[in-house]
């Protein structure tokens, strides 16, 4: 007994993680020592506390070494599991259970059937749970509904919702979080309005859900209220809610907005940095985002890999290589490896800023290339004029097995067409259907159109354009267009002209080309026509032309 209440005390004082660890280890060495090692008591609390920090193996142990074992025994090491994230493990152990679950071990498995979205064991236990006369346990219920919505199925984890007599906000929570990964978010907010009608009081993850639901809606009038409540009751300067109030404001409200929520937050951590960083990048403001990258070194903060994405692609956007190189060289001094993520930035912004070199480098040692590893080094070759290279990069690509995409194909056609390499892209392009499975899309044609249009093959571009289910794309028809123009064919450039403009063009481009190709043959009246259409059709008239000298 002096024993039990020893070890019980040492497991109750631990409070990290770090401390816990040694005195369950303690406990487990003492009751060892003393022969006790059988007692079920301390065995279930030796169970729980290993599970607790995470150390399944040795709970497992201790349980396969009981020689009896009570209901307390299975709940502690399935909800164990659950909680350190191996719910196959609690699944298997719930499967081998000779004794009747009780409320927490089928809270345990809900839980664990969500995190596998495995719907049809978790529809199993639910019914169980429903024949047993558990489902009454709130916490139960909730971990059913949560396991139904985040499988994707709403109506069912509203039902299990609906008959609850006294739901809680973490019930409540559990819908409005599944509702807002819906497609119907706008639900999300009428159970919201519900809970507060209730007289119940959102918490942060209340608020964090309907701000999130706000943000993708973007519904300003409803976040701004929402923001008010949450300043309301200080939860606006927390990073849980303050960096979905943030997500909020970078989406459809002004960078002024965004920075406002961003200094109100008072600890920042790597997400509201991240956030803050996007925000300028979106609007265009890729130097402010190297400053603020360059504040979130400063202030110790923990860049994660999208910091470090987001800090290369604006150096991508500004071409700025002397940035983009320190960021380069912070990463290799702060970090062992390099996550394929990362990798393909820095591929990206090499590319961009015209050093292929250094950018074929970085591809070439990095670990775990994927697709899009293979896509931004094509596109880079491809963008410098290094048609070539990118084919031996998309040859290289088939020799190790990725299978190429449609992104790839449209990269590998801008080379060729960069390079005038008709018989090579014409080749590819052929071949993408039957060989690779890609079906081509409006960009492959457009890249064909413009290969074929460039060496002045208008008519075959013009077959081409007929031939494919892209007849009736502005983007299509305006590249053949672009071509009559440069090469004079009014034949095939009026034919184009007249079924685009029968489309009803959203951009005058159409008109002024036509007139570009009328005038390129000395068609006035032409020209005259197709300036009066856009008139008529656009009501834009072209400004005239000027020129700006510096005289000294």
């Amino acid at each position: 007994m002096i024993l039990r209440r020893h070890a019980i005390l040492l497991l109750n004082g631990a409070t990290t993680t770090g401390s816990r660890t040694h005195a369950t280890s303690a406990a487990h060495a003492a009751a060892f020592k003393s022969g006790h090692a059988a007692d079920v008591f301390l065995c279930n609390h030796l169970i729980d506390s290993y599970g607790g920090s995470g150390r399944l193996a040795a709970a497992r142990r201790v349980f396969d070494e009981m020689q009896r074992r009570n209901l307390v025994s299975w709940s502690a090491l399935i909800s164990g599991c659950a909680r350190a994230g191996s719910p196959e493990l609690a699944l298997e152990l719930f499967a081998r259970m000779d004794a009747p679950p009780n409320e927490h071990i089928y809270a345990s498995v809900a839980r664990s059937c969500a995190a596998l979205r495995a719907l049809a064991a978790g529809a199993q236990v639910h019914a169980d749970a429903v024949k047993t006369g558990f489902l009454g346990a709130s916490f139960v219920a909730n971990s059913f509904v949560s396991m139904y919505m985040k499988c994707g199925r709403f109506d069912e984890g509203y039902d299990v919702f609906r008959t609850l007599a006294e739901p809680t906000v973490v019930s409540y929570n559990a819908v409005i979080s599944g509702l807002a990964a819906s497609s119907q978010p706008e639900r999300g907010l009428e159970v919201f309005r519900h809970m507060k009608l209730r007289g119940l009081r959102p918490d942060m993850f209340s608020y964090a859900s309907v701000l999130g639901i706000c943000g993708s809606l973007e519904n300003s009038y409803t976040g701004a209220a929402l923001h008010s409540d949450a300043v309301k009751i200080g939860l606006d300067v927390t990073a849980f809610v303050g960096n979905v109030i943030l997500e909020m404001y970078s989406r459809y409200g002004t960078v002024e907005e965004a920075e406002q929520v961003f200094l109100s937050v008072q600890e920042k951590d790597a997400v509201t940095w991240n956030t803050y960083i996007a925000a300028h990048s979106r609007r265009g403001g890729h130097m402010e985002a190297l400053m603020l990258f360059k504040d979130m070194v400063d202030a110790n903060v923990c860049h994660d890999s999208f910091t470090l994405a987001s800090a290369l692609a604006a150096c991508a956007e500004l071409s700025l290589i002397r940035h983009g190189e320190q960021v380069h060289g912070h990463l290799i001094r702060s970090r062992e490896d390099t996550d394929v993520a990362v990798g393909n930035a820095i591929i990206s912004m090499y590319s961009k800023c015209g050093h292929m070199v250094f950018a074929a480098r970085v591809f070439d040692r990095l670990h775990g290339r994927n697709l899009l590893s293979w896509n931004t080094l094509i596109s880079g070759f491809g963008r410098q004029g290094h048609a070539m290279e990118a084919i031996e990069a998309f040859e290289r690509m088939e020799e190790a097995g990725v299978p190429p995409d449609s992104v790839t194909f449209t990269v590998l056609l801008a080379a060729c067409n960069h390079a005038g390499l008709v018989t090579q892209g014409m080749d590819y392009f052929n071949s993408m259907s039957g060989r690779y499975g890609v079906s081509p899309r409006g960009e492959h044609v457009s890249c064909v159109i413009d290969l074929l249009g460039r060496a002045g093959r208008l008519k075959e571009a013009e077959d081409h354009v007929w031939a494919s289910a892209f007849g009736d794309d502005p983007v299509v028809l305006g590249s053949l267009l672009s071509a009559c123009r440069v090469h004079g064919d009014t034949d095939v450039g009026e034919r184009v002209a007249g079924r685009l403009l029968a489309l009803g063009p959203a951009t005058s481009s159409p008109y002024v080309l036509l007139s570009h190709l009328y005038a390129s043959g000395g068609r006035w009246n032409g020209v005259a026509e197709a300036w009066r259409m856009l008139k008529e059709k656009t009501g834009k008239k072209q400004d005239a032309g000027c020129s700006m000298v510096d005289s000294r």
